[in-house]
């Protein structure tokens, strides 16, 4: 009896050690921008399923020039399974909350926080502006 409760311990253990959880996996939109203008990418969940990172990178140029642009780099990191429209409108929320450009992705995230795009468009602006493609890792 006791051989068998420990060939049965031991199963479990090599089962249990057998399964990796994978990593989850992030987004990264990559927009044009110029906060020297005021605006700047702003990101809207219709449900929080990610945790959201963003950063500027301006235009490298042999010699600095004043009012350049740039890109955002935004970052999603998924929190939990579920759907979600995620929301990216350039504007300038200090002064006057003056809106241009609006993208919107729908995302999907499985259990194992792998994502999915599901859908992708631009909205709002007087002629719609491409939408880029997320990169997936």
């Amino acid at each position: 009896m006791k051989k068998i409760l420990l060939v049965l311990a031991a199963l479990i253990m090599l089962s249990a050690c057998g399964k990796e959880e994978s990593a989850p996996q992030t987004v990264t939109l990559t927009l044009a921008s110029n906060p020297t203008t005021g605006f700047s990418w702003q990101v809207e969940q219709s449900e929080e399923l990610f945790d959201v990172k963003t950063e500027y990178a301006a235009d490298t140029t042999e010699e600095p020039v004043t009012g350049s642009g740039g890109v955002e780099i935004i970052t999603l990191t998924p929190l939990k399974a579920g759907k979600t429209d995620v929301t990216l409108t350039y504007a300038r929320p200090r002064e006057g909350g003056e809106r241009g450009d609006q993208l919107v992705y729908s995302f999907e995230v499985d259990r194992q926080l792998q994502v999915k795009v599901k859908d992708a468009y631009s909205l709002g602006a007087e002629e719609p502006i491409a939408t880029p493609s997320p990169e997936i890792k």
